[in-house]
């Protein structure tokens, strides 16, 4: 089995499931294509817009504004998290370059976008799939900018460690820091007082 028969099959996405696939969805099946990051890799530009699903591995998602300054807006590593490139797709319009980095080897399954939203319109489970999950999207990064705004640099550690699991030993402290709108070596001294009071 293929990934990309592993991750429909734990997206729900099989008859064994429960799902039917409509004759859309299987020829999105011919246009699927398995993209391989080794770490520090990033993600290249495509020819045409594309939508990604995670299969394994941990995605960092850095924005760089127009003078060169980056920062780390998101972090993917949930297996069928989707990554829909907005950036890309705006083109010049977006005042910003974001650049998709792998933080350990990943893989991820790569649709074009038209193809996608083709299917969409003609399968509504895949549609209410679809919509989920960018809507889960959407959520963490509103939570994400929340977690900004209102928590103090500790607590936005702790909700770190909650919500990504195991991720401060697989990601790079810098970008974690990043993540966090903190420095490294802030980062590095709410580490050491953790591990003093414990």
């Amino acid at each position: 089995m293929n990934e990309w028969e592993e991750l429909k099959e734990s997206l729900g996405l099989t008859p064994a499931k429960g799902y039917t696939p409509s004759p859309a969805f299987e020829s999105l099946d011919r246009l699927i294509r398995v993209v391989r990051l080794q770490k520090g890799g990033a993600l290249p530009e495509p020819p045409e817009p594309e939508v990604y699903l995670l299969y394994a591995g941990v995605l960092i998602c850095a924005v760089e504004r127009a003078g060169g300054e980056a920062f780390i807006d998101n972090i993917l590593w949930k297996p069928g998290t989707m990554y829909f490139d907005i950036h890309r797709v705006a083109g010049d319009a977006c005042p910003v370059r974001k650049q998709v980095i792998a933080a350990e080897p990943a893989v991820l399954i790569a649709l074009p976008i038209a193809a996608v939203d083709a299917v969409n319109l003609e399968d509504a489970p895949l549609f209410r799939l679809y919509a989920k999950r960018h809507e889960e999207n959407i959520t963490d990064l509103r939570t994400h900018k929340n977690v900004l705004l209102c928590m103090s640099a500790p607590e936005r550690y702790d909700w770190f460690l909650e919500n990504y699991p195991g991720l401060i030993d697989r990601v790079q402290h810098r970008r974690i820091a990043s993540f966090l709108n903190m420095t490294p070596v802030s980062l590095s001294r709410i580490r050491h007082a953790k591990r003093a009071k414990t």
